[in-house]
């Protein structure tokens, strides 16, 4: 799924997005990484599950970097309609936003916010 919602993001105009790794500021200061926290299986195993992911992105002031993790978390709700989000051409999800863009660091020059989603698919 996380490489699927890489794939997504940076056909949605997102640079830098990584998958279980941050690189260091030192290499580039804006940055996207996307985590898998928990995967959970329904108890019918029909192929889909819930994956709980978390989404960091630093940038260079707290601004910009909360604007880049509120955009993420306000793209990946999929509504009270449930709308599908298809990620692919081959997966689909149902995403549901979980908790919005908190402070996760800082350092000198940079800033990295988070935000915590759920998709089902």
């Amino acid at each position: 799924m996380l490489k699927e919602l890489q794939s997504f993001l940076i056909r949605q105009g997102y640079q830098n997005v990584y998958r279980d790794f941050m690189p260091d500021c030192q290499k580039t200061v804006q940055a996207i990484n996307i985590t898998e926290w928990n995967h959970i299986v329904g108890s019918v195993n029909d192929g889909t599950g819930t994956h709980y992911i978390q989404i960091q992105c630093r940038d260079s002031t707290y601004d910009k970097a909360y604007e880049t993790c509120r955009s993420i978390f306000e793209l990946l709700d999929s509504g009270t309609d449930e709308t599908l989000i298809s990620l692919t051409n081959d997966t689909f999800c149902i995403a549901r936003p979980r908790r919005g863009a908190i402070i996760y660091q800082r350092g000198e020059g940079f800033t990295t916010m988070y935000c915590e989603i759920a998709l089902w698919g």
